[in-house]
């Protein structure tokens, strides 16, 4: 079982002040205090470095956070695994998605799954491929939907859903060219994103190196592009609306083949608990040509 001198230290970094530690632990500060001396005297080394700006891990609190956070992912997903043995489907289930499946697809599963399931309780986090293998690998997600094709032992990897990605420009744009597009600025997601890193891949397909702007958020993209800024590459997913209502135009040059996969991620556990099987069921019913990735 993972220590209560553990959780204190957790809970110390993440609030980022022995005062609120103390306050969401329903302790006094001096007990956080004295359990984080506890902690650093058992090991022998300082972990937390104080100073009058706040405080901040040094590289043997780094280590000792990473690990105990996985741990108490761990020990929360073995609770969760032994009350399912007794219990009714319910409980969390933490679901890492890209924006692109978490903002537009997504959300009507999950009103599936809270139907079919009251007592299933949905945690999502927003984030970029990148973000979502982290959480994976550390056990902090119990699922992860990205963009990205990875290859990966630690973890479970199907395609879940096919997408077709539009080139998208406002409405004045002229017919395209291979000389228009790489004369165009284009705007693009964040590194680390899926959506990016297939369109870096669609700009080596077409041996064009155009400026690019950078992005985080898809509707700052579309914004953009509909101000005539430039060009983008976005998912039929989250275009649909701009598209019918005239605001941008689905740019095609040479019928080329703009398809992709959405990922389904999984950890490489033994178990996993109801609640995530239940939503592994919804998903994978949505799947088209589900199959494991080599």
């Amino acid at each position: 079982m993972i220590t209560q001198v553990a959780k204190v230290f957790v809970s110390v970094v993440e609030e980022g002040s022995f005062t609120r530690a103390a306050h969401m632990l329903h302790m006094t500060q001096p007990a956080v205090s004295g359990y984080i001396k506890q902690l650093e005297e058992e090991l022998d080394i300082t972990l937390i470095e104080r100073s009058t700006r706040g405080i901040r891990l040094n590289p043997a609190g780094e280590i000792y956070y990473h690990h105990a956070k996985e741990a108490l992912s761990i020990e929360s997903r073995m609770h969760h695994l032994i009350h399912d043995l007794q219990e009714e489907t319910k409980g969390p289930v933490k679901i890492g998605a890209s924006y692109t499946y978490g903002e537009y697809i997504l959300p009507t599963i999950l009103a599936k799954l809270v139907e079919k399931y009251p007592g299933v309780v949905p945690e999502v986090q927003i984030s970029n491929s990148a973000s979502i293998m982290e959480g994976i690998h550390s056990s902090n997600l119990d699922i992860g939907i990205i963009e990205d094709e990875i290859a990966d032992s630690r973890v479970n990897v199907t395609h879940l859903l096919k997408d077709s990605m539009y080139i998208v420009a406002n409405a004045s744009f002229p017919a395209a060219s291979l000389q228009k597009l790489e004369a165009a600025t284009w705007l693009i997601r964040e590194e680390g994103s899926g959506t990016r890193h297939y369109q870096e891949q669609v700009f080596k397909r077409l041996d064009i190196q155009p400026k690019t702007i950078t992005l985080s958020s898809t509707q700052a993209i579309k914004n953009a592009v509909g101000s005539g800024i430039g060009l983008s590459m976005l998912s039929r997913h989250t275009v649909q609306h701009e598209l019918e209502t005239g605001r941008l135009q689905r740019i095609d040059y040479n019928d080329m083949n703009l398809d992709r996969y959405f990922y389904l991620l999984t950890p490489e556990v033994r178990f996993h608990s109801a609640s995530t099987l239940a939503l592994l069921s919804l998903l994978n019913e949505t799947a088209i040509e589900p199959h494991e990735v080599s």
